[in-house]
């Protein structure tokens, strides 16, 4: 009569740890609690600040000392909208250029320091404000050939059709038109703040 044999008992495999050791080379570790589970950061502000707000506050000062100092500037190198000499002063120059230039000047070097906040810290509120007046100074850039003949005098000299689109676009209507839509951009960023606060 056979006696059964006893088969040898299969391996038990250890169950695995539910923590992974991070890879090969990885230089970031995900934060450990006191009872060894990996933590998830949950800090507000921990989202990094919005580059995209910060370059274009960059960019549209940058076009607002443009146009703000090109009257004065333009006719050295040969870029004199309205025939006057360098630096010359008067109220076309002031208030078409210089006066507009500078608020918007102002209004992106707030939006460049509120910018540097983490997202979910911003101010809506100096977003709107900001946006704003760069939103109606580019405005005025774009229409003031036409409403400064309306209201006052000429704003152009009479030039060539490739000249006069020149002045358009490198004084008055390009820069207008960049800076109103930065303006609209920074207001719309503030709107996505508020909905993120609320």
């Amino acid at each position: 009569m056979s006696t059964p044999t006893d088969e040898p008992a299969s391996p038990t495999s250890e169950p695995a740890s539910p923590l992974s050791a991070p890879a090969a080379g990885s230089s970031v570790s995900p934060p450990i609690d006191s009872d060894g589970v990996p933590a998830l950061s949950t800090l507000p502000g921990s989202a990094p600040a919005p580059l995209s707000l910060i370059l274009g506050g960059f960019l549209a000062l940058l076009v607002s000392a443009w146009a703000a100092i090109v009257p004065f500037v333009g006719p050295s190198f040969g870029f004199s909208s309205d025939g006057t000499a360098s630096w010359t002063w008067n109220r076309a120059h002031a208030l078409g250029a210089l006066v507009p230039g500078a608020i918007s000047l102002l209004a992106c070097l707030v939006i460049v320091v509120v910018a540097r906040h983490p997202t979910g810290t911003l101010v809506p509120s100096r977003l709107v404000s900001a946006g704003f007046l760069i939103f109606l100074c580019g405005a005025w850039f774009a229409s003031v050939p036409v409403v400064w003949p309306v209201l006052v005098g000429s704003y152009f000299r009479d030039a060539s059709p490739s000249l006069t689109l020149a002045y358009w676009m490198g004084s008055a209507t390009g820069p207008g038109v960049l800076l109103a839509a930065f303006g609209a951009f920074a207001m719309g960023r503030a709107g996505r703040e508020t909905h993120e606060h609320s």
